[in-house]
Parts: C-alpha cells; structure tokens; sequence
C-alpha cells in the first residue's frame, strides 16, 4: 500500500509528493489521489531502501544514483 510522507500543491493540477511503500507496490505514473505527480516527486521503498525520484516527462520512476 502507497502511502503519502507529505505533499505540496505547486498549483491546482500538479502536486510533489514524497510517497512510501513496498518494493512490490505498484508505483504511480500520472496521477494520484486525483492530483497530477509534480517532476520531482520521490518514492521511498520501505523494504529496500531505495529512493526514486519522478520523471514527468517520461512518466517513470528513476533510481536516485542510477537507473534500474
């Protein structure tokens, strides 16, 4: 289960969020919690302790210090 550590609204559309949740977790990729996910946004693997970071561009999870 994703879970939101914090958000912050940039406008009314797009929101950076610092998420958590299981390596097993599907990530989210345009939108969550009907907000559109800010370039920037991070997601914390509880289990593996690996951080990503959100490309809006491409819409994908990059591994902070790497690519996967």
């Amino acid at each position: 289960m994703v879970s939101v550590l914090s958000q912050n609204y940039l406008n009314e559309e797009s929101t950076r969020f610092e998420l958590c949740g299981l390596s097993s977790d599907g990530k989210p990729t345009a939108t969550f919690s009907g907000s559109t996910i800010a370039n920037g946004s991070f997601f914390i693997e509880m289990d593996t302790g690996s951080i990503f970071l959100f490309d809006a561009m491409s819409r994908t999870w990059v591994l902070f210090g790497g690519t996967i």
